[in-house]
């Protein structure tokens, strides 16, 4: 399963790489460019840089990937439905699932990190590394079984298959039985990804220090962003699409 979901995300993804690239970039560039602006106007001291890598990552989490990664998961359903890809098309459309985009994201966050976060606080408000560990520990056995049964929510979001409390069931339902195939598809998405934008990060590194570095490291940020961000919706897109099709017993899942 892991290896048919891989290649059909990589025939899917070439196709969409440079329209949705491209749109992921403009969805991006204006934030990172607002918090380069701001890095150069307030100097590059370690409280502005921890306060922008906050704002950066709110900003992301909440507006920015989420949105970058409708537009393509609208674009891949698109070319599927035999339509071009036309990401200023789908631009509205995804603007007006981004808010139940989100909330089923951090719904399904919530169920996976909640109680685990809250021994882990509670452990360090006591200062027991007892109450510490073991919230730790509950929070990787929620990852490896919640974030594999909730791995999907948000796709149902975008499918239009179902929001909120209901995506989340929908995506336990749709990844019973199919626990390490899922498991093996998340992890090499995320691994390609992660070397992805890895590969990129090094012409930042090499670049000398200073302002220049800094626009650098901007535009390499958003372009791994722009490469990144739709590469694992459409891969996730696609492990939706292979678990549906074994639901309806037209694929075998190996690992199942």
């Amino acid at each position: 399963m892991v290896r048919s979901v891989i290649r059909s995300t990589f025939e899917l993804y070439r196709r969409l790489a440079v329209p949705v690239g491209i749109a992921a970039a403009l969805v991006f560039a204006p934030f990172a460019l607002a918090l380069l602006a701001l890095e150069l106007a307030l100097g590059s001291s370690e409280r502005t840089q921890q306060g922008l890598a906050i704002l950066d990552a709110v900003g992301s989490v909440l507006l920015f990937a989420p949105l970058a990664a409708v537009i393509a998961l609208r674009c891949a359903i698109g070319l599927d439905a035999g339509r071009p890809a036309e990401p200023r098309r789908e631009a509205g459309p995804a603007l007006q699932l981004l808010a139940t985009y989100v909330l089923t994201q951090l719904l399904a966050l919530l169920v996976i990190a909640g109680l685990p976060l809250v021994l882990i606080g509670a452990g360090i408000a006591a200062e027991s590394p007892t109450m510490t560990a073991l919230g730790a520990g509950t929070l990787l056995a929620s990852a490896l079984i919640n974030g594999v049964r909730l791995g999907l929510a948000t796709i149902l979001v975008v499918t239009g298959e179902a929001v909120y409390a209901k995506a989340l069931r929908g995506s336990a339902a749709l990844t019973r039985g199919s626990y390490w195939g899922t498991l093996g598809s998340l992890v090499a998405i995320t691994l390609i990804a992660l070397a992805l934008a890895a590969l990129l990060s090094t012409v930042a590194l090499a670049a000398p220090v200073g302002a220049g570095r800094a626009v650098i490291e901007t535009v390499v940020g958003v372009a791994a962003n722009a490469i990144t961000v739709p590469f694992a919706a459409v891969g996730l897109y696609r492990l939706h699409g292979a678990l549906r099709e074994r639901k309806a017993g037209r694929a075998p899942v190996s690992g199942a």
